[in-house]
């Protein structure tokens, strides 16, 4: 049987454990706050708090799914801060629309996967976030629903249940979002 043998300085040994997981991690807070900026400041975020516990976390078994969790609950807190806050942070409108619209001089196959990617994630915003998370932790990310329970802190029953309904509702409006598309083209 084979150790693994972490380096002695806890800045390493944080590294090599989080740093496997910092992909996902950005991926999954970008979902969540639909903003680079805010993704890498929660990501940031609890990165901070978790390096004092460098000792800890080597104590963790699946560090993946331990890490999203962390990273869900959160999340979870700021917004719940930030929506009983009495200063109105309004979103100016992004760019996203000038960048699709800069966009449209590639090539055929690659502006078909753009409009499909857009779709998604309009479809994707247009559910509830409960059942997003559910979604995006399952069909996009790969967690297995007993793992999607464990992140959300929600009962396997429940998972599965918001999965069937947000496959619904998102078969509903990527048909209504694709006749929309396909009818402005």
């Amino acid at each position: 049987m084979t150790f693994l043998r972490w380096p002695k300085r806890p800045e390493d040994r944080f590294t090599a454990l989080v740093r496997p997981h910092l992909r996902l991690l950005h991926r999954m807070a970008y979902r969540w706050t639909q903003n680079n900026d805010e993704a890498e400041d929660l990501v940031q975020d609890i990165l901070t708090r978790l390096f004092p516990r460098v000792d800890e976390l080597e104590r963790v078994d699946k560090l993946g799914p331990w890490l999203v969790r962390v990273l869900y609950r959160r999340f979870v807190d700021l917004y719940r801060r930030n929506a009983n806050s009495p200063i109105d942070d309004s979103v100016e409108p992004s760019g996203d629309d000038a960048l699709f619209d800069e966009r449209l001089t590639v090539e055929s196959e690659q502006l078909e996967r753009l409009i499909l990617q857009r779709e998604l994630n309009r479809a994707l915003s247009s559910i509830d976030s409960g059942w997003r998370d559910v979604v995006l932790l399952h069909d996009v990310e790969g967690y297995a629903v007993l793992e999607v329970a464990e992140i959300l802190d929600l009962s396997v029953g429940t998972v599965k249940s918001r999965l069937h309904r947000a496959r619904k509702k998102l078969r509903l409006a990527l048909e209504t979002g694709t006749k929309t598309v396909a009818e402005s083209c």
